[in-house]
């Protein structure tokens, strides 16, 4: 098939976006598809739009067999009849308060940004078929547009075949972090709390985003706060193995990678009560009130309870990129007969 993707960015500074796409692509191409991609190289806010609502509509190949936006904004333009349309989440729309840092803290930024969105969403779901990454967010999008249930599916986002324990750690005691270094991540309550706390070990952060020279001032040359940007994707192993925990502090997800990535290391995480993220992920970490006070009961090595590392690894098993791209395959067969 002659399958065209289209998204903000094919790199991993795009984040969970970025790593959708990629992992997309080279899975298709491993299967012998003509893969042909769209993207913009700007990362700004007003950039991105010029490219969803203008630019990205003459960059559009014509002749290929089946369409695909990884995010809704990239669909405005599509030929819907032969084209799909993956919704990682609809923040934008049921919490735009929580947006990324992109947003800022202006509600005029929210209200343009939910606007925008809201354009790219209603012309997504015109696609031939729109696939959401969990139940969750399907039940989001089905609540808040009309849409069909027969032409709306769930598919998973699969992880790396690689991640598994390496059974390697060394003898400093680290908690992690890997995503966007951004607002809606809130990335600075981890910060805060590690250096609030009087832990003998390592926070390692890996990512970058618009947040990361606020975070290292507010860690002030700390040396227990590490910065590594961003991973490549052969070292994310490396990265989880090395950790005794991670911490995902975000305050709403679509899905929740990072989380499951580590499951498959044996890894726990660490996630906020308030934290909004498909229960699926959520049940399985270690839930806690405030992150002070999760710090306080590893400094007094209080024992977690409730998290099985033998379940939660089989749980991460099942998200495999392998599957996941030839569940899209299936869709994609189903819009050309």
């Amino acid at each position: 098939m002659k399958i065209c993707l289209l998204s903000r960015r094919f790199t991993l500074e795009s984040g969970g976006i970025g790593r959708v796409g990629i992992s997309l692509r080279d899975g298709l191409r491993r299967l012998g598809h003509e893969v042909t991609t769209v993207e913009t190289t700007e990362e700004d806010l007003i950039h991105y739009f010029k490219y969803s609502f203008w630019s990205i509509k003459n960059k559009i190949p014509k002749g290929m067999d089946i369409y695909h936006a990884i995010t809704p904004m990239e669909s405005i333009y599509l030929p819907k009849h032969k084209s799909i349309a993956t919704i990682l989440d609809i923040i934008p729309i049921t919490h735009p308060e929580k947006h990324g840092a992109r947003m800022g803290g202006s509600k005029i930024k929210y209200t343009i940004g939910r606007t925008c969105f809201d354009i790219g969403v209603k012309q997504a779901i015109k696609c031939a078929k729109v696939v959401c990454i969990s139940d969750h967010v399907k039940d989001e999008v089905i609540e808040h547009y009309n849409i069909s249930e027969d032409k709306i599916s769930t598919i998973r986002l699969g992880i790396r075949d690689d991640l598994k324990p390496l059974h390697t750690k060394d003898n400093t005691f680290r908690i992690g972090y890997l995503g966007q270094l951004d607002r809606r991540k809130r990335v600075d309550l981890l910060v805060r709390a590690f250096l609030s706390s009087d832990i003998k070990g390592e926070l390692v952060l890996a990512g970058g985003g618009f947040i990361e020279q606020d975070l290292k001032n507010m860690a002030f040359g700390d040396s227990r706060v590490k910065f590594l940007g961003y991973i490549e994707n052969g070292e994310i192993k490396k990265f989880y193995n090395s950790l005794d925990y991670l911490c995902f502090p975000t305050s709403i997800e679509g899905f929740g990678l990072p989380p499951v990535e580590a499951m498959a290391c044996e890894v726990p995480t660490i996630v906020l009560r308030d934290s909004i993220m498909p229960d699926e992920v959520k049940s399985r970490c270690i839930v806690v009130g405030s992150l002070p006070k999760a710090f306080e009961d590893i400094q007094s090595r209080t024992r977690f309870k409730g998290i099985n590392k033998e379940s939660n690894y089989e749980f991460a098993r099942e998200h495999n990129w392998n599957n996941t791209v030839n569940e899209y395959v299936k869709l994609y067969e189903e819009i050309l007969r």
